[in-house]
């Protein structure tokens, strides 16, 4: 079971997650548009937008569930877990590929860590792995759950390509604006996208599993 003490701390660093999120979020319609300049409702069709929203929900369920913990007792269930395993590797795609792929190609401060983006493509990914791994290791986490880890990636690789590669910017559809398919290479950057997607899910798992096995034993 998860201690009183970590439960505390992974509350607090899970409301905010929750609360930065929602809060940048909100900003988007305020007036802020980062370095990316474009439209509010442009930034839902940013994996890095999709997958802080998503770990923001995973966040809060954990959240909810620790409450519990804290007011009852009764242990948190493996699911909440999973889900949060789900989100959090979600983030860490996010933060892989802006350090090796978006930060050399964009620059680091001018596109990458301007403004709200340093919480969106840095510390929101390393609050995700802090409570992930460090203080809720209540479960073993089985190597099924790889399965549903790159679910989220998949699906935008699905959508990206759709709208990129098969409809176009011309058509109604999105301009490449990660550069994926430079070249005419998008298979490939798919690959390495969902192969990656896999590796930072089965690192993580590693992680959380050796830190939990611990706790689990004591």
């Amino acid at each position: 079971m998860l201690s009183k003490k970590n439960a505390i701390i992974s509350l607090a660093l899970n409301c905010m997650i929750v609360l930065s999120t929602i809060g940048i979020v909100i900003s988007y319609f305020l007036g802020n548009d980062g370095q990316y300049h474009i439209p509010p409702n442009f930034r839902f069709f940013l994996y890095t937008t999709d997958s802080n929203v998503l770990c923001m929900l995973t966040a809060a369920i954990m959240a909810f569930f620790e409450i519990r913990l804290l007011k009852t007792g009764k242990e948190i269930p493996r699911l909440a877990l999973i889900l949060k395993f789900v989100g959090v590797t979600a983030l860490a795609l996010t933060f892989t590929v802006v350090i090796f792929f978006l930060g050399p190609t964009m620059g680091f401060m001018d596109m990458v860590f301007g403004g709200t983006s340093v919480y969106m493509h840095f510390a929101g990914p390393l609050l995700g792995f802090v409570t992930l791994c460090f203080t809720e290791n209540i479960h073993i986490i089985s190597k099924k759950a790889l399965i549903p880890a790159i679910l989220p990636a998949v699906v935008y690789g699905i959508t990206y390509v759709t709208m990129v590669v098969f409809i176009g910017s011309e058509n109604g559809g999105w301009i490449d604006f990660y550069g994926f398919n430079t070249g005419g290479f998008w298979y490939i950057s798919c690959v390495v996208i969902i192969l990656a997607t896999l590796g930072l899910g089965a690192l993580l798992r590693l992680v959380h599993n050796k830190i939990a096995k611990n706790n689990i034993e004591k």
